[in-house]
């Protein structure tokens, strides 16, 4: 009687196991100092990114940078929390709602061939059935949504998840020949991951939009947001699939990828900007900027262009903490202004 391959004992320790096994080491010697270190670190970066795109460094006292700090490593923590979500959780939930069901489970054994170079394959089949090809059907028909019906986005983040999650089901239950109506428990088990991930990886490619058309690239720039879909929806799909080794695994790849993914953010999307405005240390229009007097000579007026009042209207403000004012004009002229000399600044809600 031929031997099952569930039955076969285990092989010899492969480049996974090493890798993970190295990954569980660093992780129980380093992680606090990473944990610690990592968050702070990419909340700082993302300002200075923030000041190397704006072309100026800010002039801090002890007190100014240590706010500064303080606000960068709670942005850190949780954007890189956030980011570990859509990556980590879609992986226990459909591995426990579905993979690991008793009917699915011993329809997926019998159907796993015994041969190593077979087995692979079988393997990658899986991965890509049950979880990259649905992450990334969603990802593109949100997109396809955003481009050309943008008014009906909010209802697609809810009926694209279904519709994808429900195909998806039906080849995977044929392409593994599962019972009838399998289809149904992975429309279960997938449908909020698959909502998670696909709004997750569509909000990337929304939030890189602006930087990678600044390249002035031409038709190279949909090649950029193809690359990112595939390459974001695949990581996900690692990070789920690689629940099947354990929880270690799968949170291990998790935090590494948010990692890379979290720089990717500071570095090619409106990441940086958005964090500075929503703060309100800077980004924003300001309807008037109101000087003293004592600043407000004959050749400051000119200079400045200030109307009679000792006033700046209509300018944009690129940073307020600090020693200096940081603005930009209409022209696209940069103005410091000394903190001191600034009375009030007015600006709308909107």
């Amino acid at each position: 009687m031929q031997q099952k391959w569930i039955d076969r004992p285990a092989t010899d320790t492969d480049w996974f196991d090493l890798a993970l096994e190295l990954s569980n080491g660093f992780f129980r010697r380093h992680f606090s100092l990473v944990a610690k270190a990592a968050p702070p670190l990419f909340g700082f970066g993302i300002f200075v990114f923030y000041f190397y795109r704006n072309h100026f460094y800010p002039s801090f006292d002890l007190f100014q940078f240590s706010s500064l700090l303080l606000a960068a490593a709670a942005i850190g923590f949780a954007i890189i929390g956030v980011l570990v979500v859509p990556l980590f959780l879609p992986g226990p939930w459909i591995f426990s709602q579905f993979l690991e069901h008793k009917t699915i489970k011993d329809k997926l054994r019998d159907s796993r061939p015994y041969l190593d170079s077979q087995r692979v394959w079988w393997v990658l089949k899986l991965g890509c059935l049950v979880y990259w090809l649905p992450f990334l059907a969603c990802t593109a028909g949100l997109l396809t949504v955003a481009l050309l019906a943008p008014k009906l986005f909010v209802l697609s983040i809810f009926l694209m998840p279904v519709l994808v999650s429900l195909l998806a089901g039906l080849l995977v239950q044929a392409a593994f020949g599962l019972p009838p109506f399998s289809f149904l428990r992975y429309l279960w088990a997938a449908d909020v991951a698959v909502m998670a991930v696909g709004g997750f990886t569509a909000f990337i490619l929304m939030q890189t939009a602006p930087v990678i058309e600044g390249f002035d690239i031409g038709m190279w720039g949909w090649l950029v947001f193809v690359a990112v879909m595939l390459i974001v929806s695949l990581i996900a799909a690692i990070c789920s699939f690689l629940f099947i080794a354990g929880w270690n695994a799968a949170l291990h790849f998790s935090v590494f990828f948010a990692l890379l993914i979290a720089g990717y953010s500071g570095v090619l999307t409106t990441l940086p900007e958005k964090t500075v405005r929503a703060l309100g240390l800077g980004n924003y229009q300001a309807d008037a900027l109101l000087l003293a007097q004592s600043y407000c000579d004959e050749a400051t007026l000119k200079r400045l262009a200030l109307d009679e009042g000792c006033a700046l209207t209509k300018v944009h403000v690129v940073w307020s903490l600090g020693e200096n004012l940081i603005l930009r004009t209409d022209d696209e002229r940069t103005m410091q202004i000394p903190s001191r000399f600034i009375r009030a600044i007015v600006k709308s809600d909107n």
